[in-house]
């Protein structure tokens, strides 16, 4: 027994024993004391980041229903209903199907007073009602009706949009109604309530991906703060309190969430566990020496490389031989100057795509704004002039209405082609600056060369024939333009890119106030 013990190898042996002990024990108590909190934290995280992502499906609902309730409420029809003009838009437009189309429980119409002028949907039993006012066959939504007016009592002119818990659970859109031409106050109130049923859960839970519910609680039964339950190794429970109506009810979103990344965590840590107390002495040495052959050194040029990219353009700076090598360090090498060129092909990408307009490809209004004012800077020192054209389409709400969005976008295709056509030197700049609504820039060219360019782009546009069956100007497709030109380096700071723009807005005005479908300048303007 003493020459057991006395004997080098095992006391190595014994001494390597006792290593590994302590080394294992070391890494019970990191395991127990500071990895597992940080697996946790990093799992409340993970759940506080799945609630945001649900939120935001929330939210993207949220802006579906403020495009359904203003484009209602902003309707031309609508506001003349209110009004009492349009006896025929409750056939026309209140009924069964046409709420079930949009899957509305209740669309209710309040005057400018804030009390109910028409009320149809969806009672308990599902039976379609529409009547004036707060009429008997309408009693089923006066809980409704009470709450929205309470709302409404505390809102400004603008669209809003809320959850609500009670009588039913649903998402409530509220818009002024607007006259859609015209600068009018509103007219009263268009409110629209879609129910949250067990469908449309479902239709979120595969938008999002989270596996969540809503569920309404009585305000004292609700902690207001973010909760996480863990329900078992693989499976834990996340809920939110989210803002809605009345506040006797309190709605928690809850996320059903797996529990992979904790439990991969703990096998990957277990794994290491195992592996270190077997091979720890066995490879260290040799590990050491090759990492630093074949890993270590390549890494340290590699990031040497990447460093030297922060301070310099990255055509001066080469990774040296990493391309060539043929093992993992050259593929990863590789592949980082495919990732280097890839991102500069996507950043050139997103400045096309920031300075240019998605459906006509034209010059959006912040490139306009920039090359504006490079074209007033460059005027301002060689005593030019500068000229800006905005281009209105006549009555194009009309047509859209009439042909389909699909259309309108078709026919704002056309006639940027035709504007691309009529202004293609390549200093000119036809910009899409609204919905309808084009500005040209003309640096150099004065206000006659410049209203008669716009006449002929007029004319042009004109000779394309686009039907426009809705528009009393004309029975094809017209425009109307403003035209004003400055020369900064006479007029001093008075010609700034604002000053010119609103100059021009204001001819467009004109334009359009003296009968649309022509040109119109300074000079014409004051005619009038």
């Amino acid at each position: 027994m003493t020459a057991a013990i006395s004997s080098l190898r095992n006391r190595f042996l014994l001494a390597l024993c006792g290593v590994l002990c302590l080394a294992l024990l070391a890494l019970v108590l990191i395991a127990r004391y500071q990895i597992t909190p940080i697996l946790l934290e990093n799992e409340d995280q993970y759940a506080s980041a799945e609630l945001d992502r649900a939120e935001r499906a929330l939210a993207s609902e949220f802006d579906h229903m403020r495009r359904l309730v203003e484009d209602w409420a902003w309707w031309d029809d609508s506001y003349e209903f209110v009004q009492g003009q349009r006896p025929e838009y409750v056939d026309s437009n209140l009924y069964d199907e046409s709420l079930e189309t949009l899957d509305l429980q209740l669309m209710a119409f309040f005057t400018i007073d804030n009390e109910p002028y028409w009320i149809s949907g969806f009672d308990d039993d599902g039976d379609f009602t529409s009547c004036r006012g707060e009429g008997d066959e309408c009693n089923w939504a006066n809980d409704i009706i009470a709450l929205i007016q309470g709302k409404i009592d505390h809102s400004d002119e603008d669209t809003h949009t809320w959850l609500m818990t009670y009588p039913l659970l649903a998402m409530v859109g509220m818009s002024p109604i607007y006259m859609s031409q015209d600068e009018v106050p509103p007219e009263g109130w268009l409110v629209m309530v879609k129910p949250l049923s067990e469908a449309w859960l479902m239709g979120l839970r595969e938008t999002s991906g989270i596996d969540l519910s809503l569920n309404i609680l009585e305000d004292d039964a609700a902690s207001h703060a973010d909760t996480l339950e863990r329900l078992s190794l693989s499976q834990m429970k996340a809920s939110r309190i989210l803002d809605a109506i009345p506040p006797s009810h309190v709605l928690r979103l809850e996320a059903l969430l797996p529990r992979q990344r904790y439990q991969a965590s703990q096998e990957t840590f277990r794994f290491a566990l195992y592996w270190t107390s077997g091979v720890l002495i066995v490879t260290l040495i040799v590990v050491l020496f090759l990492l630093e052959r074949m890993v270590l050194g390549p890494l340290r040029q590699f990031a040497h490389f990447t460093q030297q990219l922060q301070h310099h353009d990255d055509n001066r700076v080469t990774p040296g031989g990493l391309l060539s090598r043929r093992d993992e360090i050259g593929t990863l090498m590789r592949e980082f100057q495919h990732l280097r060129e890839h991102q500069q092909h996507q950043q050139d990408l997103l400045l096309e795509l920031s300075q240019h307009d998605h459906l006509t490809g034209l010059a959006n209004r912040r490139l306009f704004d920039e090359r504006l004012g490079q074209a007033l800077n460059e005027a301002r020192w060689k005593r030019a002039s500068v000229a800006t054209l905005m281009v209105d389409v006549d009555h194009f709400k009309a047509y859209n209405d009439h042909y389909g969005h699909q259309a309108g976008d078709e026919c704002l295709v056309k006639l940027a082609t035709c504007m691309n056509q009529c202004f293609s030197a390549h200093d000119q700049l036809v910009a899409r600056t609204g919905g309808e609504e084009f500005s040209i820039l003309l640096p150099g060219m004065s206000l006659y060369a410049a209203t008669e360019r716009a006449e002929r782009l007029r004319a042009a546009i004109e000779r394309l024939a686009l039907p426009h069956a809705m528009s009393p100007v004309a029975k094809t497709v017209t425009v109307s333009i403003g035209v004003e030109a400055c020369s900064p380096g006479r007029t001093g700071g008075s010609a700034t890119p604002s000053v010119l723009m609103r100059a021009t807005d204001e001819v467009l005005y004109a334009a359009k106030q003296s009968g649309r479908n022509r040109v119109c300048n300074r000079e014409t303007d004051s005619q009038h």
